[in-house]
């Protein structure tokens, strides 16, 4: 996993005018979800036939509310044709809508998991900026980018966003990372969709994929829940994700109970090996063990892993199926607009006679 990908944001607004016929507002309240049906850091508002983007400018996971968002107001006569995107979710988004050739920069090419921007990095038509801090200005502005979408990250990491509009180039900041419901991050298709002018092609590709999703979670809502062991320690420590967070709301999607998640929580809990160990044992699946490659390496880790029901009966499946050598994920890249093949192959998995013939496309049994 990209560990950047999930850095805690820190408040920002946005005070500058960037672009032709784009206008910046900062304001005092937050809407969530404006025109949206899941996401919650971002929204459209349709005022006089023009829609405003909103986008959330408060980025603490613990205030949704907000102290103030960013208003976009896109004029009809603005082209995003040159394009960076910082987080490999944004590089999903466009390709999806068949807009990927107008992608000239990246960060961290070695984490990008799509083979057309593998290849344009090869070929040399893409370029790598660099992270946050460590930036390549002098690359970034030699790429001529009409837009640049990124993340807010907190700290002084952060400052490179305002350094890069000091430039005159327009920035925008998302929170998809934040979304905790699979069908929120989806969403962001339409807020690409609506910049780039494919808003059409997006709705098209949300509806079809929301549905195909509710239509899987109806198939397995009837089944029996199974209890469901997640990750692996991390220097000792192993991270829970709470009951309204995104992989519980997945697995439980599935038919499956996390073990350990805490109800009507969002955030990820730390908790000590021990502890986990002492409810893990009856976990009858065990799912996205880190980077784990097969079984001998779990047992490797703790001795007592050995007793897990799931691991002695081989019931052991990693997300990293659609990794790249260098570290990237499918999983978390791809993944981010097919949250319907997730779905399925969480299914697959839990219950394999719902969905037969279904090969897994992200998910992998260790062996």
């Amino acid at each position: 996993m990209k560990t950047l990908y999930y850095s805690t944001i820190l408040t920002f607004s946005l005070l500058m005018l960037f672009g032709c016929g784009n206008h910046y507002d900062t304001q005092s309240t937050y809407l969530p979800g404006d025109g949206c049906e899941y996401a919650q850091y971002f929204g459209l508002s349709d005022s006089a036939g023009n829609i405003n983007i909103i986008v959330q400018d408060s980025w603490e996971e613990e205030n949704i509310t907000g102290e103030g968002i960013m208003v976009i107001r896109k004029s009809d006569n603005k082209e995003y044709k040159r394009i960076i995107c910082m987080s490999t979710s944004h590089i999903a988004y466009i390709s999806a809508l068949g807009l990927q050739e107008r992608i000239v920069g990246v960060s961290g090419s070695r984490y990008i998991s799509t083979p057309e921007i593998i290849q344009g990095i090869s070929d040399g038509k893409i370029a790598d900026i660099g992270f946050e801090s460590s930036l390549n200005y002098e690359l970034l502005l030699s790429l001529r980018p009409d837009i640049v979408f990124t993340y807010g990250i907190s700290g002084e990491n952060n400052q490179y966003i305002e350094k890069i509009r000091q430039f005159g180039i327009e920035v925008v900041a998302l929170g998809d990372y934040l979304e905790e419901h699979p069908l929120g991050k989806l969403e962001y298709l339409k807020l690409f969709g609506e910049l780039l002018d494919r808003r059409g092609l997006a709705d098209s590709l949300y509806i079809s994929s929301r549905d195909r999703y509710l239509n899987h979670k109806q198939t397995a809502s009837s089944a029996s829940n199974y209890d469901v062991l997640v990750n692996a320690p991390w220097k000792d420590v192993w991270y829970i994700p709470g009951e309204k967070s995104y992989m519980t709301i997945l697995i439980e999607d599935a038919g499956g109970r996390i073990l350990g998640s805490e109800s009507n929580e969002s955030r990820t809990k730390s908790l000590s090996i021990e502890k986990v160990y002492s409810f893990a044992s009856k976990a009858q699946f065990w799912l996205n063990p880190n980077n784990a490659l097969s079984i001998e390496e779990l047992k490797g880790m703790n001795p007592l892993f050995e007793n897990i029901q799931a691991l002695k009966e081989g019931k052991v499946y990693n997300n990293t199926k659609m990794n790249t050598p260098g570290g990237g994920s499918g999983f978390w890249e791809q993944g981010v607009i097919e949250p319907d093949i997730i779905l399925l192959d969480l299914i697959s998995i839990l219950h394999p006679e719902l969905a037969p013939g279904h090969i897994p496309k992200y998910y992998i049994r260790l062996k």
